[in-house]
């Protein structure tokens, strides 16, 4: 058990209405996330859609997020993720009614999934609402998704929106497109880096370059959880790096409260019969 909360801030859930994701063939519900939790002492985890939500029907998943959210005060939480293929009107409309309305707390731009250049106008659609509710946005990295998933990419919107923080979802994935996630996070400030898919030798190379204060802790599916947490044990992190990392970060960046869980008393309450 830890003193600090642990967020997990990079999770994905599928449409409950659908055996598997239309793009990933895989898909978790809200109970499976929650046992996955519990088991492995994690106090929040931000959920968002999977990239196979390309459609409006996308509306449906955000809706189901923020029932487990209201289900689970303190511990589930929101992202809006929509493709911006469907045009500025719709984009902005539903950006807004999940920060607005559902209380997300920021917004996933999934250039694989959705095949969208982040230089293109589509995707400043996306940045655009991202500033006007006052939101993050979290972008897809890696060499799954190439070109438009290179992090160097986002030198252009990085400049051009200086008050939108901006997380590179895998820091870059592996090898080289990591390091020059790394490099990036170190030469803008709006940049931030989220460790799910990334090796360990690559996120202590982050955290002795950027600091402790620009990386979080994720875990993107369940079965994920216990290496994402391992992971931040491996890095050389003093217990105050350690801390930011695993939640302290996620809950100042994304305005979170969290309902830290007293696990001690949860291990001892006794099963149900």
């Amino acid at each position: 058990m830890t003193d600090h909360p642990v967020v997990n801030g990079h999770h994905h859930l599928g449409n409950e209405d659908a055996e598997t994701d239309r793009t990933f063939e895989w898909s978790e519900s809200v109970q499976q996330v929650i046992d996955a939790m519990d088991e492995n002492q994690v106090d929040a985890t931000i959920l968002q859609p999977l990239g196979g939500e390309t459609d409006e029907s996308v509306s449906e998943v955000h809706d189901q997020i923020y029932e487990a959210s209201e289900e689970y005060p303190g511990r589930i939480f929101g992202t809006a993720a929509v493709n911006p293929h469907l045009g500025t009107e719709f984009v902005h409309e539903e950006i807004t009614r999940c920060v607005q309305e559902l209380d997300f707390k920021f917004v996933k731009l999934h250039t694989l999934a959705w095949g969208v250049d982040p230089t293109s106008d589509i995707a400043y659609d996306v940045y655009d609402a991202c500033v006007e509710n006052d939101v993050p946005v979290m972008v897809h990295t890696g060499p799954h998704g190439m070109p438009f998933s290179v992090p160097g990419m986002y030198m252009d919107p990085a400049d051009d929106y200086p008050e939108l923080d901006i997380i590179f979802a895998h820091m870059g994935g592996a090898y080289t497109l990591t390091q020059e996630a790394i490099q990036m996070a170190d030469r803008w400030d709006n940049i931030y880096l989220d460790t799910t898919l990334a090796m360990n030798m690559y996120i202590r190379r982050a955290m002795e370059r950027v600091g402790a204060e620009k990386l979080l802790m994720a875990a993107e599916h369940s079965s994920n959880i216990p290496v994402a947490l391992e992971k931040i044990n491996c890095i050389g992190a003093d217990e105050d790096q350690k801390a930011k990392i695993l939640g302290g970060n996620a809950i100042d960046l994304y305005d979170l409260d969290v309902a830290k869980q007293d696990w001690d008393e949860v291990e001892a309450a006794p099963a149900d019969d």
